[in-house]
């Protein structure tokens, strides 16, 4: 594999607020001060946590993230579902744990879950818009970072927890977690743990396209988990360094298949360090580093049919530095893994993936209006195919983008940003061959794939006040040599399903997310607040003219909040429109409204703390599937399901 350095650059815009926290420290490319900071310039932020993470809480991290302005999930049932951004979904959008990949097999299957539970997370960050010069061409839609607080940054003398405990109706499923946290002699120690037994999911209709044996349920849709970490750090004068081990396991239905199941596990090591040397340009050294042991068997009956293995290492070494009026990031970026898949249904070779990048990116502050960010990145990836017939393939890539930032005041800003990022094609595009279940679908990869490339634009507008906060943009994303996963219009010989070829197109993906917060009045010493979300998003094959399939309709979602000293209440409204901008051969999907209710009770002590809550999702329990869905037909939306628990802090 070639070595080779990248210099990033990339437009950073505006905040989005939807009722939610935006101190974005855990993404730990920027820092947080007070004043003008880097983290302006980052398109389209949502950070997701304490009473806003846990009114989303799903089984996966899509179904977590779909109510978002500009997020949906692949929805393969209720146990596996990854984030879509802005219509953009696989390979194109990196999920990350603490800022470094989770080193699964999730982008190679829709049947295949992220080994992340959503119990254990302390908070989630949608970066909508590419981020590839800062976290790699495959971010090239977005990135969802999952943050934990195994690693701790800062010191806290003695013991302090958490635990959580909920039961739900959908699936008459019980849930827990716990959080064990010491700190003595500036070490801290950290413990946390959850367990999840879910049973087949209630929906409001039949299953599998009307035919579904049994009306209102769907048919091996079970969930059993098991994870637990361990975490130890030290805190330093000037900075801190830890490690952490999380042994995740589940077993699961995969919905497609009545018989078929997923046993998985995953062993993950992370090492985080930081050095804030003292009187330099270089504010921060941080070091990242994690390794991860991933398996999982698809078990048909009682017999191990497939069996996938990716082992690998991804690690960040990043400077952060200031000056006068320029301030930045700059960093080396490795990933290594090894990727296998043995069995009857095996569709994926044996591989080697090695990818080496070097970014910068920088604000320069000119004045209280203007402010411009600039940066690029270059990056090496290598793919080889160490099974079957022995194939190499090299790519040399390049991502860039120049941003401008106007402040007409304190309160309002515009952002403008445009940026190139080209995208290696990974070793499934490259090199699949044979049948895939989960979609039923024959796969035939193409080892001639030249690297895709896409120019974006995107303007942003902010605005944040006392009593109200607001971001809207409207975005484009041309791509040259899109690798589209296209129909032939044959059939395989064998397996008797229909022949997909990985191909390349030109494609353009257009859109506009907003999100609005304000207050609107005092009622007996509490505040009501409205919430409002509404994204559109449209892509094309610019080659044929025709709409590309799965992409999510409009959406309007409209919330009421109220907060009262120690409890608060909400309704949300969220519309789904008609979907009718298909593909050729994909059907439309009917409109439906989801209506969702939340309370909460809180108290809080001297020593203790503990939070009572109830939700209603799907209030009326309404029929509804999912477009982005592969399984729309065979798999609709959760019927009504009410959630029950305590959280509490001692």
């Amino acid at each position: 594999m070639k070595k080779l350095m990248m210099i990033s650059l990339a437009s950073m815009q505006g905040l989005a607020y939807a009722h939610i926290d935006t101190k974005l420290e855990a993404i730990e490319v920027f820092d947080h001060s007070e004043d003008q900071t880097l983290v302006d310039f980052i398109p389209s932020v949502t950070t997701l946590r304490g009473r806003e993470l846990q009114k989303r809480r799903s089984t996966s991290i899509g179904d977590t993230l779909q109510q978002e302005a500009g997020v949906n999930s692949t929805g393969f049932g209720p146990n596996a579902g990854r984030p879509v951004i802005r219509g953009l979904d696989g390979d194109r959008v990196r999920v990350l744990q603490n800022s470094l990949g989770t080193l699964d097999a999730s982008t190679q299957s829709l049947d295949h879950a992220i080994p992340v539970d959503v119990l254990t997370i302390e908070q989630i960050e949608v970066v909508r818009g590419p981020m590839s010069l800062l976290y790699g061409s495959s971010a090239v839609g977005g990135v969802v970072n999952l943050v934990t607080n195994r690693i701790h940054t800062e010191y806290e003398e003695g013991f302090f927890s958490q635990g959580l405990v909920q039961g739900e109706t959908v699936n008459n499923g019980l849930s827990s977690a716990l959080h064990l946290n010491y700190g003595k002699d500036k070490w801290m120690f950290h413990v946390d743990g959850s367990t999840r037994n879910l049973q087949d999911q209630k929906i409001a209709s039949h299953a599998r396209g009307g035919e579904a044996r049994k009306k209102g349920e769907l048919p091996n849709s079970f969930n059993k988990q098991d994870n637990v970490a361990v975490g130890v750090s030290k805190i330093l004068d000037q900075g801190h360094f830890g490690v952490s081990f999380n042994n995740f396991g589940t077993t699961y239905g995969t919905v497609a298949e009545e018989d078929v199941s997923i046993d998985m596990i995953q062993n993950r090591f992370e090492f985080h360090g930081e050095w804030r040397p003292s009187d330099w340009m270089i504010r921060k050294i941080k070091l990242k580093s994690a390794f991860s042991k991933y398996s999982h068997k698809e078990i048909e009956g009682e017999e191990t049919a497939t069996r996938f293995k990716n082992q690998g290492n991804e690690t960040r070494l990043e400077a952060v530095t200031k000056s006068t009026n320029l301030e930045g990031v700059i960093g080396l970026q490795t990933e290594i893994y090894k990727f296998s898949s043995k069995g009857e249904e095996a569709f994926l070779p044996e591989s080697e993936n090695q990818k080496i990048a070097l970014f910068s990116f920088h604000e320069l502050t000119l004045n209280e209006k203007h402010a411009l960010s600039f940066g690029a990145r270059m990056e090496n990836a290598e793919i080889d195919r160490t099974s079957g017939e022995k194939e190499s393939r090299d790519f040399d890539l390049f991502s860039g983008s120049l941003g401008h930032q106007y402040k007409f005041n304190k309160e309002n800003s515009l952002s403008t940003s445009v940026s190139y990022t080209e995208r290696a094609p990974n070793f499934q595009e490259l090199y699949a061959e044979g049948l895939h279940v989960a979609t039923d679908a024959y796969e035939q990869g193409d080892s001639e794939l030249v690297k895709e490339k896409a120019t974006a634009l995107e303007i942003s507008f902010k605005s944040q006040s006392e009593r109200q906060r607001f971001t809207g943009s409207i975005f484009t994303q041309v791509f040259k040599d899109y690798i589209s996963l296209n129909p032939t219009g044959e059939d395989d010989v064998d397996s008797g399903s229909e022949i997909y070829n990985f191909e390349q197109v030109d494609a353009l993906f257009y859109g506009i997310d907003l999100e609005a917060q304000r207050d609107l009045a005092e009622y007996q010493n509490g505040m009501f607040t409205a919430i409002t979300k509404f994204d559109w998003v449209r892509a094309k094959n610019t080659d044929s003219g025709y709409n590309l399939p799965r992409i999510s309709p409009p959406r309007l979602s409209l919330g009421l909040e109220y907060t009262r000293n120690k409890w608060s209440t909400d309704v949300e409204v969220q519309y789904v429109a008609h979907q009718t901008k298909t593909a050729p051969e994909e059907s439309s999907t009917d409109s439906y409204t989801l209506t969702n209710f939340g309370y909460a009770y809180n108290v809080v002590g001297d020593k203790t703390a503990y939070n009572l809550f109830v939700r209603v999702r799907n209030l009326f329990d309404v029929e509804a599937r999912n477009h982005v869905s592969f399984l729309k037909e065979m798999a609709p939306m959760p019927g009504r399901n009410m959630i029950v628990g305590a959280q509490f802090q001692f």
